[in-house]
C-alpha cells in the first residue's frame, strides 16, 4: 500500500484556518509514494488528477485520486480505511498553492476489499460541493470499459505527489512517470497473491515507479488517455524485479461497482 503519513504544518497554507493547522505532529513513513524516475509536470497535462488529504484519528495521510465526474473522485480502498474526513484538492500542479479544496465525509470502499491481499482495492469519494470542470485544469478522465483487456507492454502514465524515492520526501509539484505493463504470469513471480483484478507495470531494471503517497492515483494509457488502473501497492518503490501493482479498472467486479456507485 502506498499511503503516506504526513506532516500537518505543510498544509496550513492551503487548508485555510482549519484546526489541523494547529497541530505539531511530526511526519513519518506509513505503509504505502511520490513518483520515482519521473519528471515534474503540470495539472493542464493531467487535469483529472486529485490530491487527497485524509484524516485518521489525530493523523493525516496523503493519497491521490482521479476525477471521474463533477461529483466523484476515484481512489484506492486502502486510502479510506479508518478515515473520518477527506480534503479533496483539484485544479493545481502545486500542493501548497492554487486549486480548489472541498471536504468530504461521504466515501466508500468496495464491499469485497481485502486488506490482506489488496484485492478489490478501489474506493469512491464524493466531495461536499461539486467539482467545477473547466476543461483545462479540471477534467473528468475516461475509464476503461468493463471487461477490456490490457496487453503486456502497454505504456501507462502514472501521476501524483508522492515520494521520489523509497522512504524519501514527497513532492510539492505534480510528477509523472511512464512505465510499461507486464503480464500477470510474469508479475506473479514477484507477487504470488496477484489476482485478475490487478495488473503490474514497471521496467525490469527498476528505477521507475509510483511510491509512498501516490496510492489511489491514476494509471492512464499513454496512447488513449483512458484510465486503466489505480495505484495500489508494491514491494518498496522502483526496485529491480518488483513492478508496481495497480487495481484493474476494467475488471468486471471493479467496473460494475464503480458504475453502480457513481453512475460512470
Amino acid at each position: 500500500m502506498r499511503m503516506l503519513l504526513i506532516s500537518l504544518y505543510l498544509f496550513c497554507a492551503f487548508l485555510s484556518k482549519d484546526v489541523l493547522c494547529k497541530s505539531n505532529h511530526k511526519s513519518s513513513r506509513s505503509d504505502g509514494g511520490k513518483i520515482v524516475g519521473g519528471s515534474e509536470t503540470t495539472i493542464e497535462k493531467f487535469p483529472y488528477q486529485a490530491y487527497l488529504l485524509l484524516k485518521k484519528g489525530d493523523d493525516y495521510y496523503q493519497c491521490g485520486g482521479s476525477i471521474i465526474n463533477e461529483y466523484t473522485i476515484l481512489t484506492a480502498a486502502h486510502c479510506l480505511t479508518g478515515i473520518s474526513k477527506v480534503y479533496v484538492k483539484t485544479g493545481t500542479s502545486v500542493v501548497g498553492s492554487g486549486g480548489t479544496i472541498s471536504v468530504s465525509y461521504n466515501f466508500t470502499q468496495h464491499p469485497k476489499y481485502n486488506a490482506n491481499t489488496s484485492d478489490y482495492d478501489v474506493g469512491i469519494v464524493r466531495p461536499s460541493t461539486p467539482i467545477k470542470i473547466d476543461g483545462s485544469k479540471t477534467k473528468a478522465v475516461q475509464l476503461a470499459k468493463k471487461g477490456s483487456d490490457i496487453a503486456p507492454g502497454t505504456n501507462v502514465v502514472v501521476s501524483g505527489w508522492g515520494t521520489t524515492s523509497e522512504n524519501g520526501e514527497t513532492s510539492d509539484n505534480l510528477m509523472a512517470v511512464e512505465v510499461p505493463t507486464v503480464s500477470n504470469d510474469q508479475c506473479r513471480r514477484s507477487y504470488r497473491t496477484l489476482t485478475e483484478r490487478m495488473f503490474c507495470a514497471g521496467v525490469p531494471e527498476g528505477g521507475k515507479d509510483s511510491c509512498q503517497g501516490d496510492s489511489g492515483g491514476p494509471a492512464v494509457s499513454k496512447s488513449s488517455g483512458i484510465q486503466l488502473g489505480i495505484v495500489s501497492f508494491g514491494f518498496g518503490c522502483a526496485r529491480k524485479g518488483y513492478p508496481g501493482v495497480y487495481t484493474k479498472v476494467s475488471s468486471v467486479g471493479i467496473r460494475h461497482w464503480i458504475k453502480k456507485v457513481s453512475g460512470v
